[in-house]
């Protein structure tokens, strides 16, 4: 998921671009305090002023919040799409375009409070009609992202007000409201450019959008009329698209970039010993992982996706690609993480693989499975492959770019497997529902169980943290060790690499970037 993710047109995740302190009250967004600025602090007072050169993977798959297709997009957009709630470092809710909030009705409304004297990129103001248009947008056949699709109406009771009435109960929806469902474009021009709108990306974010080289470069400028004050901190911050990670080292080293995304563990062993180079990580919940199209042969049949499950040595990929830095994928959440399962293990059994290929009753099972051409995805294919040989099962590797490869899984439906990466969301909730639930975009062969389904139901209707923790706990051992859904790998360490001038960045949990926060040192 930095890299990889959705389809045509999917959904996402994602992570604040805002630092406006975090409510220790997450059901009512109030009582905000200054967490997270103690790493800052000992960087420096923020310069203002200057600008960055940053080197990232790969370009947004669709500047429209509402079309995008890989979770890899978030980056691109946060500068530009403020969000209606933000969240902190630990995926806790916290004020974003909405400056408090609080569920009424037995938690099946919820009353946003909007922020004053906010306007989006074109002059035209926020508001709560602003809202309104931006939720029923969301929840549009137009739109992929079904994270809001529990909203059954949006009500305007004043200009700064908005209140949500929801099906039922809903604990994933402020953390959803932090996604894509929840990053805010202006109406107006949505009306004005139609289905140019993507050309013309007009947010109430820090930073407007003033150049866009398809897969080449992006170019963003400060938004003078942000409602932070003091922020953002740059004049200006160009984004180069580097697919290939040796060739944003190259450029990093050489002083072209300021700063380069994802670095490998092999090479992060390399510029450890280089002075000029600072290195900051993150183990997040994003996590390399095989989608499987339950429809298509050879997957129609359970015992192959077992066989799967079980045919793959995830400690042993975790050494060989990782050095060992990364997290065996047991679960579709790491083991730390409150709606984990330390308790979990997917058992690397070779013998109970090969038996459950010979129960399948199929002969010369193979497939296809799309992957991209990007270092440590092709080695977590590659190393996939040989394993799955070793127990009968043959592997036809397809490699693709980005979009091309989530577009080919995920809309076309041209391969019944893909390797790629869970970029993770906000709240559990929202991972749970979009890899195991039949009526996610991210699930194409739209299989599930009654009983799997039920209990992602029950899980979004709690509010109690335990409780959830318990459900998620339950969903994850039928969906993946009873029916193999889906196939998790392997958690990967995420590090990012910059000169010493570049300050403010942190890492998240989320694993992917936020640039907005930048700052240029001496």
């Amino acid at each position: 998921m930095n890299f990889t993710f959705i389809a045509k047109l999917v959904p996402v995740l994602i992570l604040a671009v805002m630092i406006v302190g975090c409510s220790s009250d997450t059901s009512s967004g109030k009582n905000p305090t200054n967490s997270g600025q103690a790493s800052k602090s000992e960087e420096g007072k923020p310069k203002k002023g200057g600008e960055v050169t940053l080197a990232y993977q790969s370009d947004s798959t669709n500047y429209d919040p509402i079309l995008g297709s890989s979770g890899s997009d978030h980056p691109l957009l946060w500068p530009i799409y403020d969000t209606l709630i933000s969240f902190t470092k630990e995926l806790e809710p916290k004020p974003g375009l909405a400056e408090s909030w609080e569920f009424t009705d037995d938690k099946k409304t919820l009353i946003l409070h909007l922020r004053e004297g906010v306007t989006f990129h074109d002059g035209t103001a926020f508001d709560a009609e602003a809202v309104k248009f931006n939720i029923e947008r969301v929840n549009s056949d137009k739109s992929v992202v079904s994270d809001l699709k529990n909203i059954d109406s949006v009500e305007v009771t004043d200009n700064k007000t908005v209140k949500l009435n929801l099906k039922q109960p809903d604990s994933s929806l402020l953390l959803a409201l932090s996604d894509r469902g929840g990053m805010m474009v202006s109406p107006a021009a949505v009306k004005e450019y139609g289905d140019d709108f993507p050309l013309h990306p007009t947010g109430a974010g820090p930073f407007k959008r003033v150049k866009h080289i398809p897969n080449g470069e992006v170019v963003f400028e400060a938004y003078e009329d942000y409602w932070q004050e003091g922020k953002p901190y740059l004049d200006k911050m160009t984004i180069k698209v580097m697919p290939d990670e040796n060739t944003r080292i190259n450029a990093l080293k050489s002083g072209e970039i300021d700063y380069a995304d994802n670095i490998s563990p092999g090479n992060v062993q390399n510029l450890k010993t280089d002075s000029n180079i600072v290195l900051k990580d993150v183990l997040p919940l994003r996590f390399k992982m095989m989608f499987l199209n339950q429809t298509m042969p050879p997957f129609d049949n359970k015992n192959v996706r077992l066989a799967i499950q079980y045919g793959i040595n995830r400690e042993g990929i975790n050494k060989g690609i990782n050095f060992g830095q990364g997290e065996p994928a047991n679960n579709i959440f790491p083991k730390e993480y409150w709606a984990g399962n330390p308790d979990m293990k997917i058992e690397y059994n070779p013998e109970k693989a090969k038996q459950l290929v010979k129960d399948s009753g199929l002969k010369d099972i193979s497939f296809t499975m799309i992957n991209f051409p990007i270092a440590d995805y092709a080695k977590g294919a590659e190393a996939v492959k040989s394993q799955l040989k070793e127990i009968g099962i043959n592997v036809d590797l397809q490699p693709m770019e980005v979009t091309k490869g989530t577009t080919s899984y995920f809309a076309e439906k041209t391969a019944p497997a893909f390797f790629t990466s869970w970029t993770g969301r906000p709240d559990p909730q929202m991972t749970t529902r979009l890899i195991f639930s039949a009526n996610s975009y991210l699930n194409p062969g739209k299989y599930s169980t009654p009983e799997i389904e039920s209990l992602i139901s029950e899980a979004a209707s709690s509010y109690d943290q335990k409780e959830r923790a318990k459900l998620y706990k339950e969903i994850s051992k039928k969906a993946l060790l009873e029916e193999a859904i889906a196939i998790p790998v392997v958690y990967d360490r995420m590090t990012s690499a910059m000169n010493k001038k570049v300050k403010g960045f942190e890492p998240n949990m989320m694993g992917k970037p936020v640039f907005s926060t930048i700052w240029m040192g001496e």
